[in-house]
């Protein structure tokens, strides 16, 4: 039979009293023999009338645990020997993540433990005295089975059975499993989140730690404090940001060790957190606008501009902006400073603090009244003087001066002045200039100028000249040609060329002229090849030995002559002991060498080469008579025409003539 409840199927004090104090008596009724096993972690007590556990049980019941005393009889209610019969206790429930446990038996008379059908304890004897034992065991993770075989053999009988997980943290060394079915809700209204998550099966449970993290993050807040959580369910209020947060539960063994987390579950808060206040406000007048600045706000989408005129604190939002800067346009000129300060807003709309303000004063820019009546009131070898009247304004505090050649549109401030009079000594003598003033205040507005008045300055014995101009040239072989553009307003009488190997050239009072010439121009022949990579600059200098400025550095490309034209031999003719012929002379180009003479080339074979021929002495006539020569040889000729550097033309056409005896003389 199976009886479901061990409370249900006490005895009645009358049948307890055939018992001992301690024994437990069962009331039993029947059962079928398929009712439901017991649910876990009931053991399930079978009872049998053998020591054998054969045939079917007398009867079937739950216990929550094992500790009976029988005294010297039977279980009350099942009708059994009273002595020779056995009980068989079976649970199988789920460990956990296993470990270490500790299994206890204690018994008159006979005792088996079994672990998945191992048996672990073995206490199987008639015995008069309590016999007891105590093993240590590792259970592996999961579902398993416990099985305790109890026989009462003779004689008093008790029993008892007991299995604890081994909590030292020097044993305990496997933590607790992750938990599962995690669950997360978020109530929009109260801002909490609430975890719920399934019981663990591990004995050895202490509680659960409630973790979360920011999404994207890797780094967990324990969010569950010093103490453990011991149910199965969090509430809790996260950073109301509008971000997504994971919270993940873990398991704690009373060992202290902390088990993997659970799956992570998400939680979509709402947005009610505002951006901080705005920094680095900053404000300058530029133009027409006060411009703005600030720095960038995290989570910040756009923000108010708020205004004050004056010493007014009545702040007004005057623009919405998504960029860290404003330009403010809509100023009154009335009003001489405005006072600013911004507000962040992120994309809930929730306003951040406002940021400390800034005042812009506006500048003064209304210009003067120009003067009036400009005039030129003198003109010597000084400079040019002019006065002019002032404005109406009393807030010039000064005056511009301003100048530009007469012939072109190129104005230069010459000077500044708090006097009605300005005497410009910078101008170039000899050189007509146009001039014209303004008025400055003190914020330095400057108004519109006057009309232009012309003065010239006179050219005196001091006067300087300008610089030569257009400094440029040719270096052909020696011969080195330059020339330049003398400077107008003064006159000058003559020119210093000076030259050096480095650029630019001196020109100062140690320095000694290359050249000196009365005309912009210089030519001379004799630049060896050592010098032929120098710069030039000239220097004009008036008759009252007044030096302008140096002109620019010029270096001239060098070019190598040409070699003169080749010549041709025209008449040829051999004679008694002698050979003669005439060729064209060769004229120089242009700038070239002059040419200084004719070298004739002579060979006893055809085919005359500078390097095969025999070359005669130089001759400056365009005709030879050869009289080192044998009659009855032929000799061949060509002539190159030379120059005054030693450069040599090309060869001549080769010519040929045989001296003989018989030959008529040369006319």
């Amino acid at each position: 039979m199976y009886v479901d409840s061990r409370a249900a199927l006490r005895a009645t004090a009358a049948a307890t009293a055939l018992l001992t104090a301690t024994a437990t008596v069962y009331a039993l009724t029947a059962s079928p023999a398929s009712a439901a096993a017991c649910a876990s972690p009931q053991w399930q007590a079978q009872f049998f009338p053998n020591t054998t556990f054969a045939g079917t049980p007398a009867a079937t019941v739950c216990d929550a645990a094992i500790s009976e005393n029988y005294g010297t009889g039977d279980p009350a209610g099942v009708t059994l020997p009273s002595d020779n019969f056995g009980v068989r206790w079976s649970l199988t429930r789920d460990f956990g993540s296993g470990g270490p446990f500790s299994l206890t038996a204690e018994a008159l008379d006979g005792v088996r433990v079994y672990v998945d059908g191992v048996r672990r304890i073995d206490l199987w004897q008639d015995v008069t005295t309590v016999q007891k034992r105590t093993v240590n065991v590792t259970i592996p993770q999961g579902t398993h089975t416990l099985r305790v075989d109890y026989a009462a053999f003779t004689g008093s009988a008790s029993v008892s059975f007991a299995y604890a997980p081994r909590t030292s943290p020097d044993v305990d060394t496997t933590p607790p499993l992750a938990p599962t079915g995690a669950r997360t809700t978020y109530d929009t209204a109260t801002r909490r989140a609430t975890v719920t998550w399934a019981p663990n099966a591990e004995m050895d449970l202490a509680g659960y730690r409630v973790f979360r993290r920011l999404k994207g993050s890797s780094t967990y807040l324990d969010v569950t404090g010093a103490a453990h959580q011991t149910g199965t369910t969090y509430t809790g209020v996260p950073p109301a940001t509008g971000e997504v947060w994971y919270y993940e539960v873990r398991a704690v063994d009373k060992a202290g060790r902390e088990g993997p987390g659970s799956v992570d579950m998400p939680v979509t808060t709402v947005d009610a957190t505002p951006p901080a206040a705005p920094t680095g406000l900053a404000g300058k007048p530029e133009g027409p606008a006060n411009s703005l600045t600030w720095q960038p706000v995290t989570d910040a989408v756009k923000y108010d501009v708020y205004r004050a005129a004056g010493d007014s604190r009545d702040y007004t939002r005057i623009a919405t902006v998504e960029t860290p800067a404003y330009a403010d346009t809509a100023l009154d000129p009335a009003v001489t400073s405005y006072k600013y300060t911004v507000k962040a807003l992120d994309a809930a709309a929730n306003a951040s603090p406002y940021a400390a303000h800034v005042a812009v004063a506006r500048p003064d820019t209304t210009p003067p009244p120009p003067p009036t009546a400009p005039a030129v009131t003198a003109e010597d070898d000084k400079g040019v003087t002019l006065t002019w009247q002032s404005g109406a304004a009393a807030d010039t505090t000064a005056y511009h001066v301003y100048r530009a050649p007469e012939d072109l549109d190129v104005e230069t401030r010459v000077g500044t002045t708090e006097a009605l009079t300005l005497q410009d000594t910078t101008g170039q003598a000899g050189q007509r200039f146009r001039y014209r003033v303004a008025a400055v205040d003190a914020a330095g507005n400057e108004s519109a100028k006057t009309q232009w008045v012309y003065g010239t300055r006179a050219v005196g014995p001091d006067a300087v000249p300008t610089a030569p101009r257009e400094l440029t040239g040719t270096l052909t072989g020696a011969r080195l040609e330059l020339t330049w553009a003398a400077g107008p307003y003064v006159p000058v009488t003559e020119y210093r060329v000076y030259r050096s190997a480095t650029s630019p050239v001196p020109t100062g009072p140690d320095a000694q002229p290359y050249r000196v010439t009365q005309t912009p121009a210089l030519t001379a022949d004799d630049i060896p090849a050592g010098e032929r990579d120098h710069f030039y600059a000239v220097v004009a200098v008036t008759r009252y030995g007044v030096a302008s400025p140096a002109s620019g550095s010029f270096k001239p490309v060098y070019q190598a002559h040409q070699p003169p034209a080749a010549t041709r031999i025209y008449d040829v003719s051999g004679h008694d002991g002698m050979v003669w012929f005439v060729w064209d002379h060769v004229d120089a180009d242009e700038g070239a060498p002059a040419i200084t003479g004719y070298r004739v080339y002579r060979a006893t074979r055809p085919g005359v080469t500078k390097e095969n021929a025999t070359a005669l002495p130089l001759t400056t006539d365009n005709e030879f008579r050869d009289t080192d020569v044998t009659n009855g040889t032929t000799y061949y000729y060509a002539v190159a025409a030379v120059d005054a550097t030693g450069g040599e033309a090309p060869l001549s056409a080769e010519v040929s003539a045989t001296p003989t005896p018989d030959a008529p003389p040369l006319p």
